[in-house]
């Protein structure tokens, strides 16, 4: 029997167990990209970047990827030295970096490290040991050595460095500055062994500072920023406290020998919590916390025997705003400490936790050494741990969004099992029933197990539900008929196939899958073999034979019943027909299966689960997809991965208080945001230990908590408390890579945000042939999980969502200007503020508009030249002259626009060939290479001669670099939609096409000559012939195209009509049989051969006059 009274006492545990902090660490190393082990110093960026100073160089870390910088003696561009002491990044954003050799100075836009100290004239050893750099006004830097406790001013505008503690000897002399702080005044303040001291903001004259007593002539250790102007100091005889600057009260605290006074005199470190106006003191007794509103301490000291901090004597202390712990390491102990501090509305008062973390061998999650060097906060409220000598730890201020519950052999309160293949939940104290291996189990939401059924004691295999009526009636399906349990006497009573003993009730079958109690409170159940329904208060059984194993059932709000199938999908029963059901004992259900012919179907037989929201619509698992299932319309919508499930096979469905639908599937849980249609996929990293969840295998508690099984356990689901991220991040947009035609690359470092106050602008010239555009978002907690997304303004119509994929990429972008904006999200799906980058193409000189006005002037004077020429026949001469020359120009521009070079593509050798006529006609060669590894290859025929034939052909060279290249005949159906557009009269293009994608040919025509394919194994050429109108007859003009396969040896041959057509001296022309015969006599040459053999047809039969039209050839060889 159960007792009840256990869940008072479960809930005061888990009250406890709910303030004790979990540190789970994720630790980087040299596997992961870091340069080395031992990290010296790490340092956050304006953007949030973080870098790395370790003993073998600096490393920069975006979330993603290491980038390492190395000396490199014959290097002046390089970083000066390898151990890495201090990094800084001054008001330009520039990264100043001082190592065991010297200074040098980081730019991020360019990459580059320069050594910008002249120090031949100084003692080069104070530059190897520099532990301090502030950045003065007037572009300004005081460095601090620990190299005889040295000063020095280096001075950018007039690009001098200079000694400035040489200048106050008298005063600097056995004095050892411990610390520099320079503040909103511009005064720099000195912490020295002997007081403080400060300098105006000539930084020539120091003064000694006398408001202080105590401190007058204290060792000074450490200076702290308060709130505004405020600064605090920290020395061996108290605290001191300057408000507003210099001109402001000076104020001492010292140890009173009282619990609310300053813990010790003797102060090791500050600092400052801007965020709750608090500022915490380290000591060598202990640690102390001052609360500036009432002046007062609160003292966190030794404690045997309780929670308390390891040891009294406190070093370097760092106050974490985001989340306000407090970090720090101790004197005398390894590893690291936390300080976890809350308030207690149950006693009116603070309470404290304190966690000693060391490193741990056998646990990945823990530090990774005990021997810490280092340790920040970034902007998001992250920790990171950097160690001597095993790399560093990082610690997210996110906190794990579920619990998981599994199997421990140590706890022998816990699950006696992982493979949870159903839950059961009750109506109080967060308690349910469980399937599992080992049976039946009775356990709390925290995993705390109080009764249990073995599978012995049930005499089962295995159990596939189970179910409850008002908490103390157990309904199991098993492998041995349905039970149900009294949980109050453990009284059992089995209904089964057989009927051997009394105690056995007739049903359809033994094998039972599921268990649904309706509201009218019968048992539905699925069977084998068909359907079983259980009166619950006569216990007597209806059984329907149907030859379906049904799998699971569900009853939506309407009382209609609903059952899922593995192979034979889906049935509906209505509330008339149940009816019928009591009423005649038979029935025919209408019902749904897959069929691929019918798009608003199911996706999928296989039904693994159903739930209905408040909204009315049912959604059905399956294992091929989710589906929605719209009543009013008898539709499915679908729902895969490529929609953001992180499986297409879901398990389980759960509907939560504000209508979100979970949903677990073979890889993971995701929430389904039902008002924007969005999913959020959870996994490992977010606390789950399942991945693979077990089908149907789920519940929703009276509390809203969400309960899924699967191998490894249960995962319980607050959504009320997800913890999620809500760190917005930057997306900063880092990098350009552009590759020009000539397949030369270079790259442009642009560090791009949405902080940016001008959006930068990018030149993209005629040479690139594509261009690339890197960004990330700086999300450090579960990088893998961000998402982005980008568009490029008069291009994409949309965003392009690229999910984790962090780079964009544009080829043979159109002319005109652009904007590219992007946006990262973290991994709980809060997007980042836009970044954006203007981009501007600069077409060939060409095709710029004063190229095109040019050819406006040359079309009106070649219009005046004629008008001329009608009127004034005596000019003859001089107009012919003038006529030359331009033609003869139009001809240079006719040549500029085809390639002089052949492409190279594998497995494919090219060449062509280009005479023109005596006058200039429109003949046209080009070659387009894709990123999916294709060729395109273009030859074209413009009608007519002269500039508008040059006109067509330049046109037609845009409107293709513009196009977006798809099939041969669908990318000419476009270029001739462009060509009709602009209307130049009677004047056409021909044109064929040609796409080579490895072996495979796609050939399409408009109006030009055949083609001539040489087969190399049967030693034999055919014409290939695709009919076609010329580009510009009709605007919707569509065209056919063919395909066939080429093999090593086989050629293609493309060519105008100026060969055929080219006429002798007794004006015969050539015609196209003799071409076809001289591609079969030379098809088993090289790509030049076969040209060379069509071009010296054509010599032989004009025998020394001149065509009378441009002659083109374009061989295509198959040579692997």
């Amino acid at each position: 029997m159960i007792s009840k009274k256990i869940y008072l006492f479960l809930f005061i545990i888990e009250l406890l167990l709910s303030q004790s902090e979990i540190f789970l660490f994720d630790n980087i190393s040299v596997t992961n990209g870091l340069s080395e082990s031992t990290v010296n110093v790490i340092m956050e960026d304006h953007n949030g970047f973080i870098y790395f100073g370790t003993d073998n160089g600096m490393d920069f870390y975006d979330g993603y990827t290491f980038q390492s910088y190395h000396t490199n003696s014959f290097n002046q561009n390089s970083i000066y030295g390898s151990k890495v002491n201090l990094i800084y990044e001054d008001s330009k954003n520039d990264i100043w970096v001082a190592t065991d050799l010297g200074i040098s100075r980081l730019n991020p836009y360019k990459n580059k490290f320069t050594r910008p100290l002249k120090v031949d004239h100084l003692n080069l050893g104070s530059f190897q040991n520099i532990e301090k750099i502030v950045e003065l006004k007037d572009q300004k830097y005081i460095f601090k050595s620990g190299f005889k406790n040295s000063l020095y001013i280096f001075d950018e505008i007039k690009d001098t460095t200079y000694c400035v503690s040489c200048e106050n000897v008298e005063f600097l002399n056995d004095i050892y500055i411990n610390e520099l702080y320079l503040d909103q005044s511009n005064y720099l303040w000195l912490a020295t062994s002997k007081g403080v001291f400060y300098f105006k903001d000539n930084y020539v004259d120091l003064i000694k500072y006398k408001k202080f007593k105590e401190l007058n002539s204290a060792n000074i250790n450490t200076i702290q920023k308060g709130e505004g102007s405020d600064i605090w100091f920290g020395s061996d005889r108290g605290l001191g406290f300057i408000r507003g600057g210099l001109n402001g009260s000076a104020y001492e605290f010292q140890n009173e020998s009282d619990s609310i006074s300053l813990v010790s005199n003797y102060i090791n470190d500050l600092d400052w919590d801007n965020k709750r106006k608090h500022l915490w003191v380290s000591t060598s007794e202990g640690i102390s916390l001052f609360d500036t509103e009432n002046n007062t301490f609160t003292n966190f000291t030794e404690t045997p025997y309780a929670n308390s901090i390891k040891e009294n004597n406190v070093g370097e202390i760092l106050i974490a705003e985001e989340s306000g712990y407090l970090w720090f390491k101790t004197k005398n102990y390894l590893g690291i400490n936390s300080l976890v501090r809350w308030y207690d509305t149950n006693i009116e008062d603070y309470e404290s936790q304190f966690n000693h973390l060391e490193s741990d061998i056998i646990d990945p999650k823990s530090l990774c050494d005990n021997n810490v060097s280092t340790f920040i906060e970034d902007r998001a409220g992250n920790i990171w741990i950097g160690t001597y000598g095993n790399g560093l730890s990082f610690y997210s201020n996110n906190k794990s969004k579920f619990l998981s519950i599994s199997y421990d052999q140590e706890n022998e309160w816990g699950l006696r099992d992982n493979k949870i293949y159903s839950i059961t939940s009750l109506s109080f104290g967060n308690m349910m029933w469980i399937a599992t291996d080992y049976g039946l189990e009775n356990i709390s939401s925290d995993g705390s197990r109080d009764y249990e059924y073995s599978k012995k004691t049930l005499d089962v295999n295995y159990i596939y539900d189970v179910e409850n009526i008002n908490d103390n009636l157990l309904w199991v399906a098993s492998d041995r008929g349905i039970l149900r349990v009294n949980v109050d006497n453990d009284e059992i009573i089995r209904f089964a196939n057989s009927n051997k003993d009394s105690y056995y009730n007739q049903i359809l079958d033994d094998l039972i899958f599921d268990i649904k109690i309706s509201r009218s409170g019968d048992i539905w159940a699925g069977t084998a073999s068909g359907l079983v329904i259980l009166d619950t208060a006569k216990l007597t059984s209806i059984n329907f034979y149907s030859g379906v194993a049904i799998k699971v059932i569900e009853e939506d709000v309407k009382g209609n019943i609903w059952l899922g199938t593995d192979l034979e999908g889906l049935f509906i029963l209505s509330d008339q027909q149940i009816k019928n059901i009591f009423n005649q004992g038979n029935f025919e259900a209408d019902g749904f299966v897959f069929d691929q012919d019918y798009p608003s179907g199911i996706s999928s037989s296989n039904i693994t689960c159903f739930k209905e929201d408040i909204d009315g619509f049912m959604w059905v698992g399956t294992d091929v997809g989710l589906n929605r299932y719209d009543k009013s319309d008898q539709s499915f919508d679908h729902f895969f991965v490529q929609d953001g499930l992180p499986s297409n096979f879901i398990t389980s469905l759960e509907i939560d208080d504000e209508n979100n639908l979970w949903v677990s599937t073979k890889n993971g849980i995701s929430i389904f945001n039902l008002d924007d249609s969005t999913f959020v996929n959870y996994n490992y990293n977010d606390g789950i230990e399942n991945i693979d969840f077990h089908k149907n295998s789920s519940d929703k508690s009276k509390d809203g908590l969400l309960y899924f099984g699967g191998p490894k356990g249960l995962t319980v689901i607050n959504p009320e408390k997800l913890n999620l991220n809500k760190y917005q991040p930057k997306c900063v947009i880092t990098k350009i890579n552009k590759i020009t035609y000539d397949d030369v690359s270079y790259q442009d470092y642009l560090y791009v945000s949405n902080e940016s106050d001008l959006i930068p602008e990018l030149d993209i010239d005629h040479h690139i042939k594509s261009f690339s555009i890197e960004f990330v978002a700086l999300n450090y907690h579960e990088t893998a999980s961000n998402k982005y997304r980008y568009k490029l303004k008069n291009l994409d119509k949309d965003w392009v969502k690229s999910n984790n994929i962090r780079i964009a990429t544009y080829n043979n972008l159109g002319r005109g200007s652009y904007k590219f904006e992007v946006q990262g999200s973290n991994n709980d799906n809060l997007w980042s503020k836009s970044s954006y980058l203007k981009i501007k193409f600069i077409p060939h000189p060409l095709l710029s508009n004063v190229a095109f006005f040019l050819y406006l002037i040359i079309l009106l004077s070649s219009g005046y030249t004629f008008f001329r020429y009608r009127i004034q026949k005596q000019k003859k001469e001089l107009d012919e002259t003038r006529k030359s020359e331009e033609l003869e120009k139009a001809r240079e521009f006719q040549m500029s626009l085809i390639p002089q070079k052949a492409p190279k593509y594998p497995g494919y050798e090219f060449a062509f060939y280009m005479k023109t006529s005596t006058e200039v006609g429109g003949d046209y060669y080009d070659f387009f290479p894709q990123d999916d590894d294709s060729m395109y290859v273009v030859v074209g025929d413009a009608t007519g001669h002269g500039l508008n034939a040059g006109m067509m052909v330049s046109i037609t060279k845009a409107g293709l670099y513009a196009s977006d290249f798809t099939e041969p005949n669908k990318t000419t159906s476009r270029l001739n939609q462009t060509i009709k557009s602009i209307d130049l009269g009677t004047t056409r293009m021909s044109l064929n096409m040609t796409r080579i994608n490895g072996r495979s040919i796609e050939f399409t025509s408009a109006g030009m000559p055949p083609g001539y394919i040489f087969n190399n194994e049967k030693g034999d050429s055919t014409e290939l012939l695709v009919p076609g109108l010329p580009l510009g007859s009709m605007k919707n003009l569509k065209f056919k195209s063919s395909n066939f396969e080429m093999n090593k040896g086989d050629a293609f041959v493309l060519i105008s009509d100026g060969l055929p057509e080219c006429a002798n001296s007794n004006g015969e022309m050539l015609d196209y049989q003799a071409v076809e015969k001289c591609v079969k006599e030379n098809g088993d040459k090289n790509a030049q051969g076969i040209i060379d053999s069509l071009v010296d047809l054509g010599v032989s039969w004009m025998d020394g006059l001149m065509n009378d039209d441009d002659i083109t050839l374009v061989g295509i060889k198959k040579i692997d």
